[in-house]
């Protein structure tokens, strides 16, 4: 089964909107579209039926710069300028870069997702400058070493004037700057997606719940005892414990006799004088 990862889009489109630029609606844009993404993913977890509401979408940048004309002719210009101008341009100058900072965009954000980390814009920062110094140092060692590494035109006034282009150093140097620039645009593509609002911090592993303790285990109930011809009571002892303390011997009551029955008499007694005696 397939382990699925959190991508935090309700959080993250929550910071692009506190954090949105006033200048253009990009950062509104991808809010949107997080909350989308966020609502269907709810929606599928549930196992609901899809909504009949649809929140109203915002349109890209260059769609917005078309519809900006006031009328169908001004539309047709602007889109007919889009076309023949502004994208070879971006595509001539930063296409490689955006390429660039889409793939590393991609690659490392699955990377970091799957080890349970967020994007961040730092280490992308110090590549962007580890490979711009390394450039750097490159053209001031062959500045010193060989010149004509660095030589990106020659021109030659006599007897004609011409113009030598090597395209070779020009390729180098602007490979080397779409790499710098590309990967400047992949910190901001993290920025543009939202990722500095998801913060995770990092806990402490969760305890572990403590077995149940076991109720003490009651002694051994002795067997029944018998009793000896001294009086004392004595009981087994069961094997591996110690032995139970012996009752104290039963002290014997003795027995205390029965009083003499005096008989009664059934009248009062008689003097006799002549026997000096009484008689009943």
């Amino acid at each position: 089964m397939t382990k699925t990862v959190e991508r935090y889009e309700k959080v993250r489109a929550d910071w692009l909107l506190a954090h949105e630029a006033s200048w253009h609606l990009s950062d509104r844009r991808m809010a949107n579209e997080l909350k989308r993404r966020a609502a269907n993913k709810d929606r599928a977890a549930a196992g609901a039926a899809e909504s009949s509401h649809h929140e109203g979408k915002i349109k890209p940048i260059a769609s917005r710069f078309v519809a900006g004309g006031e009328d169908s002719k001004e539309r047709g210009l602007r889109a007919l300028f889009l076309i023949l101008f502004i994208l070879p341009t971006l595509v001539v100058w930063i296409g490689p870069a955006l390429a660039i900072s889409h793939a590393a965009y991609s690659v490392g954000t699955e990377r970091r997702l799957k080890q349970g980390r967020v994007p961040e814009r730092r280490q992308w920062y110090l590549a962007a400058a580890a490979v711009a110094g390394a450039g750097a140092l490159f053209a001031l060692i062959a500045r010193f070493v060989a010149l004509h590494l660095i030589t990106v035109a020659t021109v030659t006034y006599w007897p004609s004037l011409t113009l030598d282009v090597h395209w070779t150093t020009v390729g180098l140097i602007y490979l080397w700057v779409q790499v710098v620039l590309g990967l400047l645009l992949a910190a901001w593509q993290i920025r543009r997606h939202g990722w500095p609002g998801v913060v995770i911090k990092a806990g402490a592993k969760t305890p572990e719940v403590p077995a149940t303790p076991r109720a003490p285990v009651a002694p051994a109930v002795p067997t029944a005892p018998k009793s000896v011809g001294s009086g004392e009571i004595t009981a087994e002892e069961p094997d591996g414990e110690p032995a139970a303390p012996r009752a104290p011997a039963v002290p014997i009551v003795p027995t205390i006799p029965e009083p003499p029955v005096v008989a009664g008499f059934d009248d009062d007694p008689v003097f006799d004088d002549e026997n000096d005696e009484y008689r009943a």
